[in-house]
């Protein structure tokens, strides 16, 4: 028995999801607001990247020490003529390193210009693709430096990341650094 060929409107226009799911599950679906984000790990706690924000990738450059100042305060990068403050958040929020390490440490550069600062992490990137039903109502709990810039919290996966407000993190430690 041979199937009829569908017009090429109704075969564009045919929702492959409909062939997998019933009609309840795939509304669902198309109710759901999901964005996809980017996150990264700090030992055990994953962070998320705002959306629309500028990140960048790179390998653990010549960093200059500077003298006096706290261990997690690795020191600076000169990036493209700007200089970027690399922080250890491994080391500031109290937390293990990854012992099982299958890729070297990278430098994850959040912002730009004056405001980019960088973050010592131990694995990739990862895209994660997030509903409104992954949204936690009460947030577990956090280390004190981190807890006012992580407000906001998801599950997925049996993970919880967290929205990252890297910009006021990066100024609250440079308050810290000042004093």
């Amino acid at each position: 028995m041979k199937l009829p060929w569908l017009t090429p409107s109704e075969a564009l226009n045919r929702p492959l999801f409909r062939q997998q799911m019933d009609e309840a599950a795939y509304k669902a679906l198309l109710q759901a607001e999901s964005t996809r984000r980017l996150g990264f790990h700090v030992g055990n706690i994953g962070l998320l990247i705002a959306q629309h924000e500028t990140s960048e990738l790179t390998e653990v450059l010549s960093i200059c020490p500077i003298p006096n100042t706290a261990q997690w305060l690795l020191g600076i990068i000169n990036l493209r003529g700007n200089l970027v403050p690399v922080f250890d958040l491994n080391l500031l929020l109290g937390l293990a390193r990854e012992t099982d390490r299958k890729s070297k440490p990278m430098l994850l550069i959040l912002g730009q210009g004056e405001t980019a600062g960088a973050i010592m992490i131990d694995d990739l990137p990862i895209h994660i693709t997030l509903t409104t039903a992954d949204k936690l109502e009460s947030l577990p709990p956090l280390p004190d430096a981190l807890q006012p810039y992580a407000t906001v919290g998801y599950e997925k996966n049996g993970e919880v990341w967290f929205n990252f407000d890297h910009f006021g993190f990066f100024e609250s430690l440079a308050n810290r650094i000042a004093t």
